[in-house]
């Protein structure tokens, strides 16, 4: 890094619905990479490249998302994440800025994420949520679901719950936190662990929600976990209900 240039870490926000994703793409793709590298262009007057914690996919959200990137410039690290919203649109929001370590890096220095997965039970859908929450029919037995939870905890070969795309050299992956609250019509899912293969996420809560539903057993889960084999555990769900919600260092 050239002398007298920062490294910051930047938080951000945003609502993923309008977005293709995280990460920059070729022309005609709308991303929060493209639109955060847009604006900083503007405030530091300079092409500036990000790097991402999680390359969240479209319609994911995200609370706590952390980039990083170099700059020379004048700008207090702390000032830069409130005069850069002013050159951010209206779904990506700039939370809080630091001057970082020389060697930090948003995505390899990371030691955990917490998502959450948020799930509408009302019994009709509620239209201005449809890209906040996924609106599930029918009765979900509650009970077996935070049963099945317990059967997630730990070190694992994940691969069961990994989507093609992620084919990491080593699928195994810890989780020490998942759980489950009612709050209302809606439930609330947080899985927090070390890190996820792609969509894993979304494949553990669609498993558990199969619990609910009775076509599989909270036991069975340890035996998916163990055959590796992704046509036993459940389906993906759609993006609109996951959220990024903090990134641990």
């Amino acid at each position: 890094m050239p002398s007298g240039t920062r490294k910051i870490k930047l938080t951000v926000s945003y609502d993923g619905f309008c977005f293709h994703g995280f990460q920059r793409q070729g022309s005609g793709h709308r991303t929060v990479q493209s639109e955060l590298e847009s604006a900083l262009g503007e405030l530091l007057g300079r092409e500036t490249e990000t790097f991402g914690a999680s390359r969240t996919d479209a319609g994911v959200h995200a609370l706590g998302q952390v980039v990083h990137f170099s700059a020379e410039t004048g700008i207090p690290p702390e000032r830069i994440a409130p005069s850069l919203r002013s050159y951010l649109p209206y779904d990506l929001s700039a939370v809080g800025s630091e001057e970082a370590a020389p060697d930090f890096h948003a995505r390899f220095s990371a030691t955990g994420k917490l998502y959450f997965y948020i799930v509408n039970r009302s019994k009709y859908p509620m239209p201005f949520l449809r890209h906040a929450a996924l609106h599930v029919h029918g009765e979900l037995d509650i009970g077996r679901m935070k049963e099945a939870l317990k059967y997630f905890i730990g070190e694992h070969d994940f691969s069961a719950f990994r989507n093609l795309g992620s084919q990491p050299s080593d699928p195994v992956r810890a989780i020490d936190v998942f759980d489950l609250k009612e709050n209302g019509p809606f439930l609330i899912f947080s899985v927090h662990g070390s890190a996820f293969l792609y969509r894993m996420v979304r494949n553990l809560v669609g498993t558990v929600i199969e619990v609910g539903r009775r076509r599989i057993e909270p036991e069975e889960i340890s035996e998916i976990i163990a055959k590796k084999d992704r046509s036993m555990a459940g389906p993906t769900l759609p993006p609109q209900g996951l959220y990024l919600i903090r990134v641990d260092y």
